[in-house]
């Protein structure tokens, strides 16, 4: 299997502990992407409290802002994208992005969950500077916890 990272860059999330990577979806999986989010914004518009088929932990899938109406949608998450979409469960589970995973921290890996944070234009979420470690505590504390993407 050939690296899809390389020795600089994973040099590099390992002195700063991150990396940005340019494509790291086909720009077909991004444009995919964007519309299924675009599907559940104009969706959320039909709900005016958390609604959705509940995650394994009870949660509802979809949560919207206190400043969310019908005419102004403020979707603010969703919860395990990839059980409910395909291009979602595509890019978790066999996508280049898991390939730079593997270039990181080895090819035993898991995947746990997923969410999405949206920041609409307007919107009023805010998200203080915090640690999950807190919430999600591991015995091992070497282990690699957390991947973010951002999708722009």
């Amino acid at each position: 299997m050939s690296k899809a990272l390389s020795n600089e860059q994973i040099d590099c999330f390992w002195e700063n502990g991150y990396l940005t990577v340019e494509d790291a979806v086909t720009s077909s999986q991004l444009k995919k992407l964007k519309a299924e989010v675009a599907g559940w914004v104009e969706e959320s518009r039909n709900h005016s409290e958390p609604y959705g088929q509940p995650t394994i932990d009870g949660r509802p899938r979809f949560d919207m802002g206190t400043e969310h109406t019908a005419e102004k949608p403020a979707l603010r998450r969703v919860n395990n994208p990839s059980d409910i979409s395909p291009i979602y469960y595509e890019v978790m589970s066999d996508s280049r992005m898991v390939d730079m995973v593997c270039d990181l921290i080895g090819k035993n890996i898991k995947f746990h969950h997923c969410k999405i944070n949206l920041k609409c234009p307007g919107g009023h979420t805010v998200v203080h500077y915090h640690q999950d470690f807190a919430f999600t505590p591991h015995s091992n504390d070497d282990v690699v916890r957390h991947f973010e993407c951002s999708i722009t």
